[in-house]
């Protein structure tokens, strides 16, 4: 048995975590030299003493203590802490005790094992800042790479504005003249022909010069940068104006104009001929998507949140597949047939609301109509 003994204290002597058996009343029974080490004290001084004492200068168990949990329960317990030590410094300790029971599997005795865990968790400590640097430094490099991305997509963007700008005036100069004398052609042989075959097919030539003249506008606004002219005005009257101008094509398509308007809106400092000339794209739009007649939804209401003024336009229409949402206010991008559009209206738009530090957003589900946002700051 002494034999044991001595094998077992050099054995765990060898340990360098402090080990402590200590009986129910906490005396200390064994300790190896590094737990004395800690305490200051010769080995043989401690033997007997209770270990909170000696070891943590408590005069009682602490809540969570180990060892009484060992105690209490018969099974191994773990918990790390920061601590102070003697000299004051802080230090973290993982705490582990684990049962010594008797024949009868009662607890008679605890092991009690503590390891200074200090540089590991420090190191942990460490790393985990390091990793939210690092992801701080990724998620910075990420918003400038989109802030780069979209300044470039901008320059393309205004490089396109430019050569589109030259091609339109050289276009306009060119075409204009030619395309009113034929125009004007046409209206006196309109007057002068009696034949209906003749007449219907001038009327044709007629509407496609129309046409040709409408795209050349189009061209031109999309590329100028026209000045505004803002002053206060009441939104809900440039809706009621626009309405007014496709009053008849809203009554040929069979479309029901449903309004839902906030009166208390207050007038607003905008160009009133640009954002008439926004809704008037929406609604003509709105009345492309239903050609066998519907719904037009149109609300105005204030955002408290954001500020602004909110115009919706909403329609049960054929709905805007997500690839197609994604390209909607690119320039020359459409969803109808060739040569039914220019696919500069929603970008010109864009462009208008931009002007007036505003939003254009849109929503849509294909087969559950299409439903645009405008908002404008009060």
């Amino acid at each position: 048995m002494e034999v044991s003994e001595r094998f077992l204290q050099i054995a765990l002597d060898g340990i360098q975590d402090c080990i402590n058996i200590v009986d129910k009343d906490f005396k200390i029974i064994f300790m190896n030299q590094v737990a004395s080490q800690r305490t200051g004290k010769k080995r043989q001084l401690l033997l007997g003493n209770k270990c909170y004492a000696e070891l943590w200068k408590e005069s009682s168990p602490c809540e969570s203590c180990v060892t009484s949990k060992v105690f209490e329960t018969g099974k191994p317990q773990q918990t790390i802490k920061w601590e102070t030590g003697l000299n004051g410094g802080k230090f973290c300790i993982e705490k582990c005790a684990f049962p010594i029971v008797d024949k009868e599997g009662r607890v008679e005795y605890a092991v009690e094992i503590f390891r200074d865990i200090t540089e590991r968790r420090l190191l942990e400590e460490e790393r985990e800042q390091q990793r939210l640097e690092l992801g701080r430094r990724i998620r910075e490099l990420r918003h400038a790479y989109e802030e780069l991305k979209s300044l470039q997509n901008q320059l393309l963007q205004a490089e396109k504005i430019t050569s589109i700008g030259l091609l339109a005036s050289s276009l306009a100069h060119e075409l204009d003249t030619p395309l009113a004398t034929i125009s004007g052609y046409c209206e006196l042989l309109l007057e002068d022909i009696q034949d209906e075959r003749l007449l219907n097919r001038i009327k044709i030539i007629s509407e496609q010069i129309v046409k040709c003249q409408k795209t050349i506008r189009n061209l031109l606004d999309f590329s100028r940068k026209s000045s505004c002219e803002k002053k206060l005005c009441n939104i809900n009257d440039l809706i009621n104006n626009t309405l007014l101008l496709v009053e008849h094509r809203l009554k040929i398509h069979k479309i029901n104009i449903h309004r839902a308007f906030d009166d208390h809106i207050p007038p607003l400092l905008v160009d009133g001929n640009q954002i008439q000339q926004v809704f008037l794209n929406l609604v003509n739009n709105a009345v492309d998507a239903l050609p066998q007649g519907g719904n037009i939804f149109i609300e105005t209401k204030i955002n408290t949140e954001t500020k602004s003024v909110e115009v919706c336009f909403e329609d049960n229409g054929v709905g805007i597949s997500s690839e197609d949402q994604k390209r909607i206010f690119t320039p020359f991008f459409t969803t109808k047939e060739p040569g039914k559009g220019t696919g500069l209206g929603l970008t010109i738009c864009n462009n208008i609301i931009s002007a007036h530090n505003g939003k254009i957003a849109l929503e849509s589900r294909v087969g559950n109509g299409t439903r645009f946002v405008v908002s404008l700051p009060v």
